[in-house]
């Protein structure tokens, strides 16, 4: 298999000929690094790529990879589906499973005639996923502190533990949390 060597020069050309008719999506890949706009160009041609290093079927493989498209989805929500492979590590001959990327042909239409429609759509579905991580982090430290004050109180201790204040001064922080937390339950 190998690399990926588009240069960034051809790959900014051929994806503004593609969106000449989307000035939002020409700023966007001006903003771009060359490594992400070679990524890019590489997926809106159905070309499957792999981590370099990676012994799985894909047409190119590129360094630091993950990283790349994961700004891709993350900053510029283009949706890239992950597909994982279970293989045998090349080097320690043991169970892996290793990840290629590809961007589905539909999709590709659908950023071709309307780029804004499936960013915002991508942009939905990253925001949930976010919001779930936060939501089960945020459920862990409930749980491994007891309650939500407990966890408020730690916090609490955690952020002010550098600024040196006294005793006093976080009793009186705690005790503001309890006096909301009795109002939100009074309101409730």
């Amino acid at each position: 298999m190998a690399l990926l060597t588009t240069d960034p020069s051809v790959a900014r050309a051929e994806l503004a000929s593609k969106f000449s008719a989307h000035p939002g999506m020409l700023l966007q890949i001006n903003r771009m690094k060359h490594a992400q706009v070679v990524v890019l160009c590489s997926l809106l041609r159905a070309e499957r790529l792999t981590s370099a290093g990676n012994n799985i079927a894909a047409d190119y493989e590129v360094l630091r990879l993950p990283a790349i498209v994961e700004i891709l989805e993350k900053k510029y929500f283009i949706p890239v589906r992950h597909c994982n492979v279970n293989t045998t590590s090349s080097i320690a001959r043991c169970a892996t499973t290793q990840t290629s990327y590809i961007i589905e042909r539909d999709v590709i239409e659908l950023l071709l005639s309307d780029p804004e429609s499936v960013f915002n759509e991508h942009k939905k579905c990253v925001s949930l996923r976010e919001w779930e991580k936060k939501k089960k982090k945020t459920e862990s430290l409930i749980k491994s502190y007891g309650g939500l004050a407990e966890t408020l109180f730690s916090l609490t201790r955690h952020v002010y533990k550098d600024k040196m204040q006294s005793e006093e001064k976080l009793a009186e922080l705690e005790e503001k949390f309890r006096d909301l937390l009795d109002e939100l339950d009074d309101a409730s």
